[in-house]
């Protein structure tokens, strides 16, 4: 059985008190990868809050941050089929979330010089200020914490944890797409196994 080793003036944490639940409740238990996985979880359980309560202060709903980081990380508007594909969801869901924003002048529709009867899909300079203030740009908790490591330290994590993907995504023939829906690599959903 593998367990994972601490340095003896490591603090402990909540995935180290889980861990430590598991090993008491069935020792053969080997919590190695909980102290990966646990702790890539509950970090991103930080992230996603913060970006709840982004969503709350100006009366959005936490899917709809995800359509303004989509809109603010491509380099030109985007048409509605292409923010279906880049965000895992719905026609209706797109456009719901659409609605919402345009209301709240964040986003707007331009028509599709390519094409007569399509629209193409902008943020507008109040909602690019939401993003770059409130998330890519913000000094506030969490989204500033990983400063709280040396820069070394930040590089050898995210080098360790794109080892990691890399490997995963390799065995799975799958990736994660920014929304966090598995996709195969040619772009289709894997068939989920009962």
């Amino acid at each position: 059985m593998r367990r994972e080793k601490r340095s003896a003036n490591a603090e402990l944490d909540s995935v180290d008190r889980l861990a430590a639940a598991w090993e008491a409740a069935v020792p053969k238990f080997s919590t190695v990868s909980l102290h990966v996985f646990g702790r890539m979880q509950h970090l991103a359980r930080f992230y996603e809050d913060a970006l709840a309560n982004v969503a709350r202060r100006h009366g959005l709903i936490p899917s709809d941050v995800y359509v303004l980081l989509a809109l603010r990380r491509s380099l030109r508007r985007l048409n509605p089929a292409e923010l279906i594909e880049e965000l895992s969801v719905t026609s209706g869901a797109v456009t719901k979330r659409l609605d919402r924003l345009a209301s709240l002048s964040l986003v707007e529709r331009h028509p599709d010089e390519a094409d007569g009867r399509g629209v193409k899909i902008g943020l507008t300079p109040r909602g690019r200020r939401l993003v770059d203030d409130e998330i890519l740009f913000s000094e506030t908790f969490p989204f500033d914490a990983v400063y709280a490591l040396s820069k070394e330290d930040r590089g050898d994590l995210t080098a360790l944890l794109r080892r990691l993907l890399s490997s995963m995504e390799g065995k799975a023939g799958s990736y994660v797409s920014p929304k966090g829906a598995l996709r195969k690599h040619d772009g289709s959903r894997p068939k989920r196994t009962t």
